[in-house]
């Protein structure tokens, strides 16, 4: 186990780790765990992404590959992941969950999603809180972009528009998500066709519409991912409009090969101030493709009426640019289903044979 932090980016391995800089909560860091640790009967490959609110891990559970969500320490983030996973499990036994989100696997063995959503376990004195994803290979959208800050121009709009298509799902079900941003988004690319497949496997606040303010608390995010009317210190708006924002924002960064508004290494204070007083990066992209930065700058505009009045929109612009997403290239090999039965035939032949070889 190491210590993290989460502003700074310092590390330590025997978890006193400390830091001069007098905005950052080093000593609030949590707990990552490194390849081959256990958190209960889930054997840990490694950390993926940490985030604000938890830490997402390759893990394998009695010897098949998952993806780990850990809640950090503290009530609101426990708290939080407990919402989602119960959103989740609701929707998967609907039946309606998109493959952009995260389907859930059972907590414990024996068990199933309805009872168990999540889980929990001590560790390090703490009660951490749990839930386990069917596995995603891909690599946080982030981590793409610093490798490479331009990615391919229809790359920057399926992404987006498969972003889209998870967020408005939750707007249409009445949530808001509010804190959309390149860490908590995997990306993978399918070889034929080269097209991008995305998964958010995080929710943000995951609050319903009206009930924000009882939900809410900075802690969830990077300030500099949140919409102006969540940075302003007086009151608390939010709206589709705000995650119209987001969303807008991760398109926004795809296009200028940086962030909106810089914030490795700045104070929280700092970066809210920002966001709400000082104009965006430049968009020197703009001439390549017009109308994409267009969407983008209108998106995310400081002023909510100004932007698109749902993520759905925001899509349906991206679809007229790029098409849909085109779907992935049918498999040749026969269904896992099909070859179940295929089996059971092989096997009932066989014993008609042997039957008849023993009469």
């Amino acid at each position: 186990m190491k210590q993290t932090c989460l502003i700074c980016k310092r590390s330590a391995l025997n978890k006193n780790l400390f830091c001069q800089e007098t905005y950052c909560p080093a000593e609030m860091s949590p707990t990552i765990l490194g390849f081959g640790e256990w958190l209960g009967d889930i054997e840990i490959v490694k950390p993926i992404k940490v985030t604000r609110s938890a830490v997402l891990y390759e893990a394998t559970h009695h010897k098949e590959k998952v993806l780990l969500k850990v809640a950090h320490p503290g009530e609101p983030h426990k708290i939080r992941l407990q919402r989602e996973a119960l959103f989740l499990a609701d929707r998967m036994a609907a039946g309606d969950l998109p493959e952009e989100l995260p389907h859930l696997r059972p907590a414990y063995v024996g068990t199933t999603v309805a009872e168990h959503p999540y889980g929990k376990t001590m560790l390090g004195g703490h009660l951490l809180y749990f839930y386990l994803i069917e596995f995603f290979e891909g690599e946080p959208l982030s981590d793409i972009l610093k490798e490479k800050p331009l990615p391919w121009l229809n790359h920057v709009g399926w992404i987006t528009i498969s972003l889209s298509t998870a967020i408005n799902y939750l707007n249409v079900m009445r949530h808001l998500h509010l804190g959309v941003n390149p860490d908590v988004i995997l990306v993978r690319f399918d070889d034929k066709p080269w097209v991008p497949r995305i998964l958010l496997f995080d929710l943000g606040l995951i609050s319903p519409l009206n009930d924000v303010p009882k939900y809410w608390y900075p802690d969830f995010v990077h300030p500099a991912y949140l919409a102006p009317e969540l940075s302003r210190q007086t009151g608390l708006t939010a709206s589709y409009r705000s995650d119209v924002y987001s969303t807008g924002l991760v398109l926004y960064e795809m296009l200028i090969g940086e962030p909106a508004f810089p914030h490795d290494l700045h104070g929280d204070a700092r970066v809210r101030s920002a966001v709400v007083t000082l104009p965006r990066a430049d968009m020197y992209r703009r001439q390549e493709t017009e109308e994409v930065a267009r969407i983008a700058s209108q998106a995310t505009d400081v002023e909510p009426m100004i932007r698109h009045e749902t993520v759905a929109a925001v899509g349906n612009a991206l679809i007229e640019q790029f098409g849909h997403v085109p779907d992935p290239e049918p498999s040749r090999w026969p269904s896992k289903n099909t070859i179940i039965v295929i089996i059971f035939a092989l096997l009932a032949i066989a014993l008609i044979v042997a039957v008849a070889i023993l009469a």
